[in-house]
């Protein structure tokens, strides 16, 4: 978070990134320092901690340690490093941070909402800045969505704002799922600077409410989610330049009128009468005097918390490639590309009470009428209704809701309607775009953007959603599953944090079951879905080197993986999960699901016993290190014990991924493998016709044994195959975004297949991280045998740097070109048929060449640099 406006931590985490020309460069040492006035940053006295010259090559998620930071202050850092020949570098930029109001005793301001006002209700107050400001911080909580104004204008440009979160205990469908009234469950409030925005004289702030997931009653098909009326909490610290200091709180002096906003539902949409606007609500001198008092309202139990993970805002816009007309007032609006967000409309010349009405859809029927049925069916229609004022120009644009759709449908326009009467709203949250993939087969390509959109679709709130439409819920198997591709290509740190408190949040404290979405919002999946807790901190670790966060949750960790063990007859096979819970195993596989999900609940079980142990090895728990590895090892021997058939050298059923579950945990026996794998890459080439028969889990699982395989044209011929089922099959039928099933019979907007773009980045492009680095320390670049590949190439911006790698042949003439960040490493492998001898060159420079590398494990070990590779291929 780069000069982030509130954090909510008393010991913050610096990292940097290094910057030098030549070859190998690296850091040897660093020095911290932070102050609370920049100016001070260059005085040996007056600091609030100086790390001192540590001999170190770490530049990532260095703790503060020095004197306590006070709530709702701004401190600024910079730090120098040394090089590798101890040569001290220039000093970073200064940058700055502000702590949040961290303490339930640093909030003076009241929780206040409207009486009993249909639809989004308004709020104001005003106040009064005698003197010049020095700082002005404005702290925003809210149970639902709320928009902040200042003055008239609307105060930073987050939308569906703050982030969602899990508001209270709730039983639904029969589970109780209670925890311990001590803070534990999180409320987010955002902090805007608004400093600049305050001079001396009379101010007025203003503050629309939306009911978000707070108040949801429209799709109860998980349950019911409402928790009672909208409200908020307000705070304004002024600090002046005399040194004095105000508050200016929410409190029974703010008023409340209904506003345009008629109705709102996250699911459905929005009603918003422009007849209803009042001009001028959130400005001083506004008349306020028929505004109704507003009400004091109890305060959450949960912990206020700084929101940290990226806010939603609008990201782009799509003009329409189409539109058509199909009677009775009904134009369709082809967006070209299926999307999370929503439509600008633009009416001309409209009678006041005008009715437009917008439907959404991800599909058209044959006769071009939209086709719900992917997106919630005809029972819950994503719909928004704009009643004009009458003006010769009006815009809308909804506030509290996001759609997931292509298609879009207006009526009511009196005549032709303009070339610009419907353009696209691209929504999600704004995490960076941090990796690249390309490669020479446009299908992948496409999967590729394919995957990118239906990944960012479903980043709302803090949450990482299963579709942006029908269910929009967190659920945690198909958070997991993608994980790993979202950190390859987005900047999700922060992101996750978040998700990963939502899922502590949610889960049992009594037994350790972790529920299947979290914010908990209800659904069912089983083991590999509450296995999020332990799979998804493990690779933010992996990624970011943020070991903080597997401290933070590592006791709820722990009561998972003890819940999944009482949920065996034997401490190994999993058997069963909470009543009512589903238990899908391998959720979407092709036609039905016939592989038992003991086998997929087992893997889980073994797969999530053995990152524990890791998780306690990064952490210093020998002990605990010790016990689930040997756990871990007893599920792999009954794993092999219980699904094993050595006859037919098969697992289980022997289909539907049952071998590669026993693969992926190690646990094939060494003598079967061969014989296993061969009777495996026989059944997709002959049996299956070369098409996938594996669902969420199976299918990254399968493409990553194919390429530890050497099968890597296997894995391409699987996935770019236009029959169904596989992904081209997608493509060939108007796929822009992944789907929830192989045949396109459920949401056309899932990210769950997604985990083929990480396989993109490691085994076509051949860049990886290392088994043993963390904060992508050290890569590997491994170019693939294959013949369907002209050339592949990937781009990673990581926490120390930039990776790049790609390569391209011609013939049996192989050219390899790496880029490796100050701080950071690569080791080139070549697999067994390219291993010849090789010419290394570093900005055009002969490093090497020759056969030495050899010697060396086949392996070539270079520091940062720009490299090029040449080399020709065996026969």
């Amino acid at each position: 978070m780069p000069n982030p406006v509130a954090i909510h931590t008393e010991a913050p985490c610096f990292s940097w990134q290094l910057s030098a020309g030549g070859r190998n460069r690296s850091q040897t040492a660093y020095r911290v320092t932070v102050a609370d006035d920049p100016g001070k940053l260059n005085s040996e006295r007056e600091l609030h901690w100086d790390s001192g010259k540590v001999i170190s090559n770490n530049s990532f998620h260095v703790v503060y340690e020095g004197d306590r930071l006070e709530s709702d202050t701004r401190y600024y850092w910079r730090v120098v490093a040394w090089d590798e020949t101890d040569r001290e570098g220039e000093p970073s930029a200064t940058a700055s941070f502000h702590i949040g109001l961290l303490h339930e005793e640093d909030w003076s301001g009241q929780w206040i909402g409207a009486p009993d006002i249909a639809g989004s209700p308004l709020f104001r107050g005003t106040f009064s800045v005698g003197k010049p400001c020095e700082r002005a911080v404005v702290y925003f909580a809210c149970l639902g969505y709320g928009e902040l104004y200042l003055d008239g204008s609307k105060v930073g440009d987050h939308v569906l704002d703050p982030n969602w979160s899990d508001y209270d205990d709730r039983t639904i469908e029969g589970l109780l799922y209670p925890y311990n009234d001590n803070g534990k469950k999180s409320v987010y409030y955002v902090a805007y600077d608004i400093t600049a925005d305050l001079t001396v004289g009379k101010h007025g702030f203003g503050a629309r409410l939306g009911n978000g997931f707070y108040n949801q009653t429209a799709r109860t098909v998980e349950g019911r989610m409402s928790y009672g009326n909208p409200r908020f909490l307000l705070q304004l610290a002024i600090k002046y330049e005399d040194g004095s200091a105000e508050r200016i709180v929410s409190d029974g002096s703010w008023r409340c009128e209904r506003g345009p906003i008629l109705f709102d539902n996250v699911f459905v949409g929005e009603v918003y009468d422009a007849r209803r606007e009042i001009e001028g609500w959130s400005e001083s001198d506004f008349d306020e005097s028929d505004w109704q008092p507003v009400y004091i309202l109890t305060a959450p139990s949960g912990r206020l918390r700084a929101q940290q993970s990226p806010a939603d805002k609008v990201m782009g816009t799509l003009r329409p490639i189409s539109r058509t007309k199909l009677g009775d007032g009904r134009y369709v609006y082809d967006m070209g590309q299926n999307f999370s967000g929503w439509v600008r409309l633009r009416v001309r010349s409209s009678p006041g009470g005008s009715r437009y009405i917008l439907r959404f859809a991800e599909e058209l029927n044959p006769d071009g009428t939209l086709d719900f049925t992917s997106a919630g069916g005809t029972d819950q229609i994503q719909h928004d209704v704009y009643i004009s004022r009458g003006d010769e120009m009006e815009d809308y644009e909804p506030r509290f809701v996001w759609h997931g759709f292509r298609y879009v449908e207006i009526t009511g326009f009196p005549g032709e309607p303009a070339e610009d009467a419907a353009i696209g709203v691209i929504v999600h949250a704004s995490v960076n775009s941090v990796g690249s993939f390309e490669c020479s087969d446009e299908t992948l390509n496409r999967i590729q953007r394919m995957y990118r959109w239906s990944q960012l679709s479903n980043l709302h709130g803090g949450v990482p959603s299963d579709c942006p439409h029908r269910e929009r819920l967190g659920y945690t198997g198909d958070g997991h599953i993608t994980a790993k591709a979202a950190i390859y290509n987005f900047g999700m740190a922060s992101f996750y944090r978040k998700w990963v408190q939502d899922i502590g949040d949610a889960q049992n404290v009594q037994t350790g079951f972790v529920p299947h979405t979290a914010p908990f919002n209800g659904g069912g999946g089983g083991p590999g879905w509450g296995s999020a807790y332990v799979i998804v901190p493990w690779l933010v670790y992996r990624a970011y080197g943020d070991l903080s966060l597997l401290r933070d949750h590592y006791e709820g960790m722990k009561s998972w993986v003890d819940y999944l063990q009482g949920c065996t007859d034997d401490g190994c096979i999993v058997e069963r999960e909470e009543p009512g819970s589903w238990c899908l195993g391998d959720w979407c596989i092709p036609g039905s699901i016939e592989l038992p999900e003991r086998v997929v609940n087992t893997y889980f079980h073994a797969y999530v016993t053995k990152l524990l142990g890791c998780i306690a090895h990064a952490l210093g728990r020998v002990d605990d290190q010790r016990r689930y590895e040997a756990r871990y090892a007893d599920i792999c021997l009954a794993f092999n014990e219980r699904f094993l058939d050595p006859k037919e050298n098969q697992y289980s059923i022997g289909r539907q991924g049952a071998d590669i579950f026993a693969y992926a945990l190690g646990c094939v026996p060494p003598e079967r493998e061969p014989a296993i794998r061969n009777r495996l890459l026989m059944q997709y080439s002959e049996e299956l016709g070369g098409c996938v028969d594996t669902g969420i889990f199976g299918t990254g699982l399968l493409f990553d044994a194919l390429a530890d395989w050497g099968e890597t044209d296997t894995a391409i011929a699987l996935a770019v195959r236009d029959e169904y089922p596989g992904y081209g099959f997608m493509i060939k039928n108007g796929a822009t975004t992944l789907w929830e099933r192989w045949d396109g019979l459920e949401s056309r907007n899932h990210p769950m297949f997604g985990s083929i773009s990480a396989w993109m980045f490691e085994h076509l492009a051949g860049l990886r991280m290392c088994d043993e680095s963390i904060a992508f320390a050290r890569m590997v670049v491994k170019p693939p045998v294959t013949s369907k590949l002209a050339y592949a190439k990937a781009e990673i911006s990581t926490i120390r740097g930039t990776y790049s790698a790609g390569w391209k042949r011609d013939g049996d003439v192989w050219a390899l070109e790496a880029v490796v960040p100050v701080n950071g490493s690569i080791v080139i492998e070549l697999p067994e048929r390219l291993r010849k001898p090789i010419s290394v060159f570093e900005s055009g420079q002969l490093l090497f060449e020759g056969s030495d590398y050899e010697t060396k494990d086949n392996r070539i070990v270079l520091g940062s640099g720009n490299y090029r590779a040449d080399w020709a291929a065996s026969q």
